[in-house]
């Protein structure tokens, strides 16, 4: 959609998400002055520029709105401009776009807008994007945040958990691509002086990390062997803890 677009803070953040949150909008056309033609989604389940991709290499103008190739009253204008002519089977694939795009409407009086697809409303909501997101492979982005803020472990502990799950506390080798004059020696634990610091390493591969996880575990009677990362720990549901205070606790 043809809007402007500022990279500066908040933007740069909220572009980073945009690729996740981009395929559930859809765009509803109306006087079709500010929809790409060929490169948003708007029609179908994929951009026409995918769809139709060898004609997309042969126009000459790219950007065009949907206005500006169609119209914006029935029946369409038909303004592609190709920069060539076209091949027998390119003509057959232009025959095909425009038999697929006869019964668009127009609503030459509205502006062109957006709809939530996940919602028969078509607004937007924090929960209906919430589910579709949980549906990906990646567990830790849906961390058990309930449980982790009902536990009985003390605030700075549950703090510092929610910052470890997703990757925001401050180690040497965030710290280096940050602001590398300040960053710690290399290759320096603070805890075992060895390897370089990382959320990794600091709170799980440490030797002396380690020795407090075996202990950990050993109060409880289970046998632990530690992951390869802390984003596999925090996924793992691990039963036999009970449901005593020390149990829920730990």
């Amino acid at each position: 959609m043809v809007v402007r677009w500022s990279h500066r803070c908040p933007w740069k953040t909220i572009a980073q998400v945009f690729q996740e949150f981009s395929p559930f909008v859809r765009l509803v056309v109306g006087n079709g002055e500010r929809i790409r033609f060929w490169e948003d989604l708007w029609w179908g389940n994929q951009t026409l520029c995918s769809q139709f991709a060898d004609l997309y290499k042969v126009i000459s103008v790219k950007n065009l709105t949907v206005s500006n190739v169609l119209g914006n009253s029935f029946p369409p204008s038909w303004n592609f401009n190709f920069r060539r002519n076209l091949t027998d089977s390119e003509i057959d694939l232009l025959q095909r776009l425009m038999s697929s795009l006869s019964s668009v409407l127009f609503s030459p009086s509205l502006s062109d807008s957006r709809a939530w697809y996940l919602s028969s409303s078509g607004l937007f909501s924090v929960k209906s994007f919430f589910l579709a997101l949980s549906k990906v492979s990646n567990p830790i982005l849906f961390f058990p945040a309930k449980f982790l803020w009902s536990s009985k472990v003390p605030s700075k502990v549950k703090s510092l958990a929610w910052l470890v799950a997703y990757g925001k506390v401050n180690t040497d080798d965030k710290l280096r691509l940050r602001r590398p004059y300040k960053a710690l020696c290399p290759q320096w634990c603070i805890l075992c002086k060895g390897k370089g610091e990382s959320i990794d390493h600091i709170f799980l591969h440490c030797p002396i990390t380690i020795g407090l996880w075996h202990r950990l575990f050993n109060l409880v009677g289970l046998v632990w062997v530690p992951p390869r990362s802390l984003e596999d720990m925090l996924v793992i549901t691990f039963k036999g803890l009970g449901n005593s205070l020390r149990g829920k606790t730990l």
